[in-house]
């Protein structure tokens, strides 16, 4: 199965926003990619920074099998992002570079049978919302790191809320 982790790329910014912890987002997103990579599982990401890039470099260090990069070459998005997924794309097997940013939100939900959320964001919310017109696949969101995704979003999308990432990788070994 192919699964996004999705999260804020700047997870200090984003947590204080929300009143939550940054060390378990981060906690919970290297959390994700050695359970991920244990269970064969292979990873689609944006390598910004943040979350993304934390699930990637523990899921590279448990040995998982496949990581898919999207790396935006154009198009608006923080300074310097563009530089860093660049950077960031050698922890990837297969990269695409023809991408937008826009663009980006929808490739990841289109390239993913299912979506772990650790946290919103602007980005994560899009790339949330794109599940709804792209493919509708289970957007699996951790509680307990920030506020939850707003009901609106949650009535037009298959949002399922978990406690444990253990809960989410029983649930994708299963394929629920």
């Amino acid at each position: 199965m192919r699964v996004a982790v999705i999260g804020p790329s700047d997870i200090g910014r984003v947590a204080r926003a929300a009143g939550a912890d940054p060390g378990r987002i981060e906690a919970a997103a290297a959390e994700a990619g050695r359970l991920l990579a244990a269970a064969g599982h292979e990873l689609v990401v944006c390598p910004d920074r943040g979350v993304p890039v934390i699930a990637a470099r523990a899921y590279r260090a448990a040995g998982g099998r496949r990581i898919l990069g999207l790396i935006p070459a154009s198009g608006d998005s923080a300074p310097g992002s563009i530089s860093r997924v660049e950077r960031h794309s050698a922890l990837c097997d297969e990269a695409d570079r023809s991408l937008t940013w826009y663009e980006q939100h929808a490739r990841i939900v289109r390239d993913s049978d299912a979506m772990i959320c650790l946290g919103l964001s602007c980005g994560t919310a899009c790339e949330i919302a794109w599940t709804k017109w792209t493919k509708r696949i289970p957007v699996y969101v951790l509680d307990g790191l920030g506020s939850a995704v707003p009901p609106e979003i949650g009535a037009e999308t298959e949002i399922r809320r978990r406690g444990a990432l253990s809960e989410i990788i029983a649930e994708l070994d299963a394929g629920k």
